[in-house]
């Protein structure tokens, strides 16, 4: 018996040697006889303004997020933004020391490349209206960031550096609509001031959310990386090092993270960095989706479409005669019920075409001819 074992023990132990052996060599021999131009080139979705996405082969390995890391990480930037704010009424300013109140916020961002400008990509939150942006690189670098752009509806924003900087390495922008659940993501930013801070999850849900037991749906990608505050504006990352989201918010009672954070999709920031940078199509409208609960409250005589919460003086939207409280329910036949649905229909036009809209106003329904502009030049200033 003890022969027969020892024989049994050997065998398997030659087999495995020979298995390993053999899986060793044909994953050799297979690397060996990859050609560079052999590797698939991934469908090619961004617009010409983009850097070009190089072709990507991502092995799942112990080292996989580490390499993600090494691509994105350069890229990633710590933004301070301040605020001077002067004293609101008498008691404050007497009481207050009469002198303006400066504050600063701290967010995230990453540099990427339009159309051969190094530009920076953050949350339209984390800038709002500051006066001084300061943005500072992997290597320490600090350097001031004028507001090119910022879209409240879709929390977007676009930094440009000011003066001389050193070469800046910046990120690849991916592709959203490929993401899939369970994949394996990757935030890095700045939560509470802790610099490049890297956190992992995977793609919880993507699509529309509902942001909120009374907060409106959107189309986000859902994680459960742990995003916290300071992390906003920062990038969210996909195996291969491509930034796939912007991270936006968290979805928590105390303010830390819980597992349920959300990202703007890269695909949808595309669209708004063009519409940014190139001023238009713009119509100069700020809106909200409609609710039973916010017709009810405001007395509306429609709870569908979006509500018109201002209209931009002297903007195409006010020339056209639309106003604050007016439903709009539907643009060029199509129904619009979201921020997302009213923006793709404006998209769909270049700047000087005229848009339909149909408007609840009060008791009735009126068509109003609005033709799209451009941003002017000092509106985000």
């Amino acid at each position: 018996m003890r022969g027969g074992t020892g024989t049994v023990v050997a065998a398997v132990v030659l087999s495995l040697i020979v298995g390993v052996a053999g899986g060793v060599g044909g994953a050799w021999y297979y690397m060996q006889s990859q050609q560079p131009g052999e590797v698939p080139q991934a469908p090619e979705r961004t617009g010409r303004q983009f850097a070009q996405r190089p072709a990507v082969r991502v092995v799942t390995e112990e080292d996989a997020i580490v390499n993600a890391v090494a691509k994105a990480d350069p890229a990633v930037v710590k933004i301070v933004a301040t605020t001077v704010e002067e004293p609101s009424n008498a008691f404050e300013f007497f009481f207050g020391g009469g002198q303006p109140r400066v504050r600063q916020g701290l967010g995230s961002g990453f540099l990427f490349d339009y159309n051969g400008r190094t530009l920076v990509l953050t949350n339209s939150h984390v800038v709002g209206r500051a006066e001084r942006i300061q943005v500072q690189t992997r290597e320490g670098h600090k350097l001031s960031g004028t507001l090119l752009g910022a879209d409240p509806a879709s929390d977007v924003a676009i930094l440009e550096l000011e003066g001389q900087h050193p070469r800046l390495q910046t990120a690849v922008l991916g592709d959203s609509d490929e993401l899939a659940i369970g994949e394996w993501v990757v935030a890095i930013g700045h939560p509470f001031a802790f610099d490049h801070t890297v956190t992992v999850g995977v793609v919880s849900a993507k699509g529309e959310r509902s942001l909120g037991p009374q907060g409106p749906s959107r189309n986000m990608i859902q994680t459960d990386a742990a995003i916290n505050q300071g992390n906003s504006g920062g990038p969210l990352v996909n195996l291969a090092g491509e930034v796939i989201g912007i991270n936006s918010m968290i979805y928590s009672p105390t303010g830390t993270s819980l597992g349920i954070g959300f990202a703007v999709p890269i695909n949808e920031v595309k669209e708004i960095v063009q519409f940014l940078l190139e001023r238009g199509p713009w119509v100069g409208i700020e809106t909200r989706p409609n609710s039973p609960g916010l017709a009810r409250y405001l007395g509306l005589s429609t709870d569908q479409g979006v509500l018109v919460l201002g209209v931009v003086p002297d903007g195409p939207a006010a020339t056209a005669g639309l106003q604050q409280g007016d439903v709009i329910l539907q643009i060029d036949g199509q129904q619009i019920k979201n921020g997302e649905e009213l923006r793709e229909a404006i998209f769909k036009h270049d700047i000087g075409d005229t848009l339909t809209m149909l408007v609840q106003r009060g008791d009735r329904q009126m068509q109003i001819s609005v033709t799209t502009g451009r941003i002017p030049e000092d509106y985000f200033r």
